[in-house]
């Protein structure tokens, strides 16, 4: 170990980095070209729009590396798995921010509460992180009374202000099942 560098010995069977050629021109032409299709290819020959672009001539080869480019994921699913029955059966929260310019009063983030069964959504404009525990509660409590039903589930994120033991407490206390999504 010279000048703290460590000396790697490594035996390379095929350097498989150093294989990346094409003995096909016309494959050249299409990798410079950043995988443009053999027909857009031919087609730039024909016309002679490219100085020292040979004629194409086979345009039905397939490159496996934009057939890969091309392929898409699965949408999402048009309709979600559950979907709550009641109101207040599954309630949606997020604390967003900060925001920039801050309100006149000095808040710079808001929680988001949305109820899963009418989409209706509830705004709380939010100083700090450490006041949106307290904002969930005092809206549970004006929900379920104008409402008549209990809070069955919250889902969250896994932020700190969700996670606090005391928010955990207060939820175990009054019934509300906890939901965690990724933060």
């Amino acid at each position: 170990m010279a000048n703290r560098l460590y000396i790697l010995d490594v035996n390379i069977s095929a350097p498989v980095c150093l294989a990346a050629h094409a003995d096909d021109v016309t494959w050249t032409w299409h990798t410079r070209y950043g995988h443009l299709g053999f027909n857009g290819l031919k087609l730039l020959s024909r016309k002679e729009m490219v100085r020292g672009l040979p004629a194409i001539e086979h345009v039905d080869q397939v490159c496996e590396g934009r057939l890969t480019g091309k392929q898409r994921r699965q949408p999402f699913p048009a309709a979600s798995k559950f979907r709550a029955s009641r109101s207040l059966e599954l309630v949606h929260a997020d604390l967003c921010g900060p925001i920039t310019p801050p309100t006149p009063g000095g808040k710079n983030m808001f929680l988001l509460v949305v109820d899963d069964r009418s989409r209706y959504m509830w705004l709380t404009l939010q100083a700090s992180k450490d006041g949106a525990a307290e904002a969930i509660i005092q809206l549970q409590a004006r929900l379920e009374k104008v409402s008549g039903e209990k809070m069955g589930t919250l889902r969250t994120d896994r932020g700190g202000e969700f996670t606090s033991r005391t928010f955990q407490n207060y939820c175990v206390e009054h019934g509300v099942q906890r939901h965690l999504t990724a933060p």
